[in-house]
């Protein structure tokens, strides 16, 4: 553990920044397939809600257990600044990796190579906010008076914000199809989709950029770098396939793809 959380960890945040710029890059060119840009030419499927919980439900056993191990082994001590954290990440993924699959519609595929590379990074996620909160955190940082800080404050509306945009939204798309053996997409509308058309996914991104903010932590940043890199493309593919389904119908919509006003 020595090794993992000494000057590695700092050449391993480092790493990850380069290939987020990396990822955002490749991104505008390629497409991943799953959800409404799924395509056969990712090799082998599975189906989506095993998917997701393969994919997901890393993180949230990586995180207890870099927790539980550094309480065992007194690396650091219980703190209720640094365990209130870990809870709101955990109650994210919690939701993303148990509750969100078995709730999804439809029979999509999800290729092997995305959910092995979603795996990659939930891991490595768990690794870097784990490794900070549990491991690597001056002792000082996450004092009491933490929870009154102004980061603090702020970042735990936003993230709580973003987290109930994010449920709301999936919520909305969730409904639209009538049943499980629907397989059609739809358009959604109302609450923030009347102005971008990947609410769900400016909702985890507000999520994220309020973690960052609340833990003030090289890590935090780390992801919200991540999740830019990841899900701003994401939106563009989405809204463009949008357009190949539903062709003038949305375009008068004259939608953003996930920013207000912005983009």
């Amino acid at each position: 553990m020595n090794f993992l959380f000494g000057s590695f960890y700092y050449y391993s945040l480092i790493a990850m920044i380069i290939l987020a710029v990396i990822i955002f890059v490749v991104l505008q060119f390629i497409t991943p397939a799953y959800g409404m840009t799924f395509n056969n030419r990712w090799g082998m499927s599975v189906n989506n809600k095993m998917g997701w919980l393969i994919m997901e439900s890393p993180v949230f056993v990586a995180m207890t257990f870099l927790y539980l191990y550094s309480l065992k082994n007194g690396i650091k001590p219980f703190n209720w600044v640094t365990f209130s954290i870990f809870v709101f990440f955990q109650l994210h993924y919690f939701q993303r990796s148990f509750v969100f699959p078995p709730l999804m519609r439809g029979s999509s595929k999800m290729p092997i190579s995305i959910i092995a590379m979603g795996f990659f990074f939930n891991t490595m996620n768990a690794y870097m906010q784990g490794g900070w909160l549990f491991y690597v955190c001056p002792e000082i940082q996450y004092e009491i008076s933490w929870f009154w800080s102004v980061p603090f404050i702020i970042g735990t509306i936003l993230f709580f914000l973003g987290m109930v945009i994010n449920m709301h939204a999936d919520r909305i798309i969730r409904a639209l199809r009538k049943d499980k053996n629907d397989n059609n997409y739809y358009i959604p509308h109302g609450f923030l989709f009347n102005k971008i058309s990947s609410a769900n996914y400016f909702g985890e991104i507000l999520e994220w950029v309020g973690f960052a903010i609340l833990s003030w932590s090289p890590s935090g940043l780390v992801f919200v770098l991540w999740s830019f890199a990841n899900i701003v493309p994401r939106s563009k593919a989405v809204y463009e396939r949008y357009i190949q389904f539903f062709g003038d119908d949305f375009k008068k919509l004259k939608r953003n793809k996930i920013f207000p006003y912005i983009y």
